[in-house]
């Protein structure tokens, strides 16, 4: 998961279409021949932007907590800043907690529950990761909360085959992933959800996910604070002979998708969809790496599967049958149907799929899952894979794969290298929507290379003779076109849904990383583009816009300088 460094340093520049920032175009919508435009709000065009000195890699959120709308933005060197919404300035802003001597290193979007602001991050000593913490920011009162001392997280578990133990390794965990609220059914503040992947592919590291109990912090400290944790691959030893840490099936299972696991509801409780990466899958040993895990609260993990038909389980080549009868995991596999994964390198001619996703790094935890509910009231689950498929999997079910859809060539041709050929395809949580009832999910494909078309994809998910099937419904840029041939050649945004002002059509956004940054809205129900703009910096690879009253917020960076800064465009439909 080479993202976890390249995401540190300067933004990926690509060679996309460029517009000047005073550009704000507004394309014909609809028979109705309404037209769209966002119009910039801050930074203002006469007025120098507000800059933060590092990049920013979370998300932006919404906070209500002071009365009034405000955007929370955090930098990764800490500094947590309250802006307002219609201004962009600072209402109020604070560091993140460090020992003396000590950089911060924030990249994982932060989580609101009531009026607290549940931030973690990585302290470095002379750019060594030393510690991972997690601190309280009291968003009423404007300041740290005293009430929850920083908890610095360890854990210790017993490695696989019970001889060894395995302990939390802050210098090769990296917190990526969003942290996830979850709410109690007895009330209180309810509990947070911590993800761990690595740190530039450096062995040995595994996945650890951890379960903080809010209310157990504030009333009995940080002892009693995490009620539990997970180890993905129960491995003492992780060995490499080769560069990169991944491309060996043994170890990872970093939980890393910017997303974050998944929360839905489970009865009167919930579910966790836990994505994780490269690494060893070994039903015997307790190894999930690569795989979509179910869990409950508490983090007990049974896969479910079948001990007979998994008996003599192969990592290389799992037996179908054996990944079919999971109950609670998905094991990446190609469908009936599917070509095999062959790059134009030539570096998987000789493997199985599951030895090329670990050398290619083309890991299925990039990807956070998204469940949809058919018009027949069936539960599904749509899983992307960095190697440029989408799986359509039985939520109930985990091991059953309705389908599955190869909807992005892989990066590079005989006469085009891959650019990046560890950066995979697709990076990312597919957006949802519905036409006319059927579920479409809209997913975004990048190629660092300049042969292959790229952009996003929507599928419309339908049954046949029974069975949840993919259709493709539409896709943009037009493939095959000069144009997708030349955009969404790196990592763009999170794709985001919203309603389009009083019209209630379902608009999805994207923007488009490069020196200058693309904003694009393109309407669910047939894919046509509204709006095209320019943004005045680069646009920020795998975050989330933010969408309130009628504007989007999207995080930013000055190209030449690399500072960080928010966008926000009044999103205007005009009769």
């Amino acid at each position: 998961m080479k993202f976890a460094l390249a995401c540190m340093q300067a933004v990926l520049l690509t060679a996309g279409l460029l517009l000047s920032y005073s550009q704000a175009p507004g394309l014909a919508f609809g028979s109705e021949s309404r037209t769209v435009s966002l119009t910039p709000l801050f930074p203002a065009p006469t007025l120098p932007p507000v800059l933060f000195d590092q990049t920013i890699l979370a998300s932006p959120l919404l906070d209500f907590s002071q009365g009034k709308p405000l955007i929370v933005v955090a930098a990764s060197d800490g500094e947590i800043a309250m802006l307002d919404a219609e201004t962009g300035v600072p209402d109020w802003k604070l560091r993140a907690p460090a020992p003396e001597g000590q950089q911060v290193e924030l990249v994982a979007t932060p989580a609101i529950a009531g009026d607290k602001l549940i931030i973690v991050y990585q302290c470095l000593d002379h750019g060594v990761r030393v510690s991972h913490r997690l601190a309280v920011i009291d968003l009423a009162n404007k300041k740290l909360d005293e009430a929850f001392p920083v908890l610095e997280l360890q854990a210790e578990k017993p490695g696989a085959g019970g001889r060894s133990t395995v302990r939390f390794n802050p210098p090769t965990a990296y917190s990526h992933a969003a942290l996830q609220h979850a709410a109690k059914k007895e009330g209180g503040l309810g509990v947070i959800y911590a993800a761990f992947g690595n740190a530039g592919d450096t062995q040995p590291f595994h996945g650890w996910l951890f379960e903080i109990d809010l209310d157990a912090w504030r009333q009995r400290g940080v002892r009693e604070a995490v009620t539990a944790a997970l180890l993905t691959t129960p491995e003492a030893d992780c060995p490499v002979t080769v560069e990169y840490g991944t491309q060996e099936m043994i170890c990872g299972g970093g939980i890393w998708t910017p997303p974050g696991p998944q929360i839905y509801p489970a009865g009167d409780s919930y579910e966790l969809l836990v994505p994780t990466g490269n690494g060893q899958i070994d039903l015997k040993r307790g190894d999930y790496a690569n795989t979509l895990m179910r869990l409950k609260p508490g983090l007990a993990f049974d896969p479910g599967c079948d001990e007979a038909l998994c008996a003599a389980f192969d990592p290389v080549n799992p037996d179908s049958a054996c990944m079919a009868s999971c109950k609670n995991l998905f094991i990446p596999r190609l469908a009936d149907g599917n070509a095999p994964l062959r790059p134009a390198s030539g570096d998987c001619d000789d493997k199985s799929y599951s030895e090329c996703l670990a050398w290619m790094d083309y890991d299925l935890g990039a990807n956070a899952p998204v469940r949809a509910t058919l018009q027949n009231g069936r539960p599904v689950l749509i899983q992307a894979g960095k190697d440029g498929g989408v799986s359509l999997l039985d939520a109930d079910h985990l091991g059953r794969q309705f389908d599955r859809l190869q909807i992005a060539d892989l990066c590079g041709a005989p006469q085009d290298p891959c650019d990046r050929s560890w950066a995979g395809m697709i990076v990312t949580k597919p957006a949802l929507s519905f036409v006319d009832g059927a579920p479409v999910v809209m997913i975004p494909t990048f190629i660092p290379d300049h042969t292959h078309s790229a952009g996003l994809v929507a599928l419309k998910i339908v049954t046949e003779q029974g069975t949840p099937k993919f259709r493709r419904f539409w896709q943009y840029p037009e493939p095959g076109s000069v144009k997708a041939r030349q955009i969404f050649r790196s990592h763009p945004s999170l794709p985001f849904v919203s309603k389009l002002g009083k019209t209630g059509e379902d608009v999805v956004w994207i923007v488009d990383i490069g020196m200058q940054g693309t904003i694009y809205g393109i309407r669910v129900r047939d894919g046509k583009l509204l709006v095209e703009t320019a943004m005045q910096g680069t646009g920020r690879q795998l975050s989330a816009p933010l969408i309130y009253n009628d504007t989007l917020y999207a995080a930013s960076s000055l190209p030449a300088t690399h500072q960080a800064m928010l966008e926000a465009f009044r999103i205007e439909v005009e009769p």
